[in-house]
């Protein structure tokens, strides 16, 4: 695939104050999230049950970027996610934005997948999301209301091969984001779902290598002709969290680069 140069917003909204909880936050997506919202003014709490000390030393090293913290959590466990809210809400004193982007993709059919990887896909993906929800609401509840965004795949928008698990999962992503936007909106609570197609983080790679004909089916239908870039997905998370988005909830953001728009989905 040819390589263009992405065009990375420059100018981002003024998230001053604002205090972000991001889960899967120590690689990929997650750290590009955690780095833009931190240059966008915000506190940050990055989540992840690897360790994200090094992001938060990224952030730190950054000349007049506010704190950032990291938090040990499994969002598989409601406990440990309910903990991780809590811990972070008595450290900063507030939580204005959650975004539920942790994510594990397992490879297999429905008579390949063993019950384990099924059930972790559910785990990690959609009941993860539902968790950070479920106990992140009453504290964006508590200053007024906030904003949920969620990180889906466009995997959840149409079926793909040997993915099973995660198709279900991020189509489950879905459909849960547009129920906490009808569910919480009159609490001043916004929920908006990124779904990204081929994002050149070091798992999205990892899956090119291992199914060479999901890249060359993926060469083929970006229509930017090229794969997107973590900071593009984390400057759209951004203005979702901001109030330049302030009429939107319930809506699914394609950051793609066309890829679904050959679909009819």
């Amino acid at each position: 695939m040819s390589i263009a140069t992405p065009v990375v917003a420059q100018h981002l909204p003024n998230l001053t104050g604002k205090v972000v909880v991001i889960t899967g936050a120590a690689t990929g997506i997650g750290r590009a999230g955690a780095l833009k919202f931190a240059a966008a003014g915000a506190h940050v709490a990055l989540v992840d049950l690897s360790d994200a000390a090094p992001v938060v030393a990224e952030i730190g090293s950054a000349a007049g970027l506010p704190g950032a913290r990291a938090y040990t959590a499994d969002v598989a466990d409601p406990a440990q996610v309910e903990q991780v809210v809590s811990d972070v809400e008595r450290d900063f004193g507030r939580i204005d934005v959650l975004y539920a982007n942790a994510g594990i993709h397992h490879w297999g059919n429905a008579t390949e997948t063993n019950l384990d990887d099924w059930a972790s896909s559910l785990a990690v993906n959609l009941s993860g999301t539902f968790y950070l929800a479920k106990y992140g609401i009453p504290a964006l509840d508590r200053v007024g209301g906030g904003v949920i965004i969620t990180t889906a795949s466009e995997y959840g928008l149409f079926g793909a091969r040997r993915s099973v698990g995660y198709c279900a999962a991020k189509a489950g992503i879905i459909n849960l984001t547009r129920a906490l936007a009808v569910d919480h909106a009159a609490q001043n609570i916004r929920a908006n779902c990124i779904v990204p197609g081929p994002i050149a983080t070091e798992r999205g790679l990892t899956l090119f290598q291992e199914d060479p004909g999901l890249a060359e089916a993926q060469d083929r239908l970006i229509l930017l002709g090229r794969n997107g870039e973590p900071a593009e997905l984390a400057s759209v998370a951004v203005f979702l969290a901001s109030d330049q988005s302030s009429f939107m909830t319930g809506s699914v953001v394609r950051v793609d680069g066309g890829a679904t728009s050959w679909y009819s989905v």
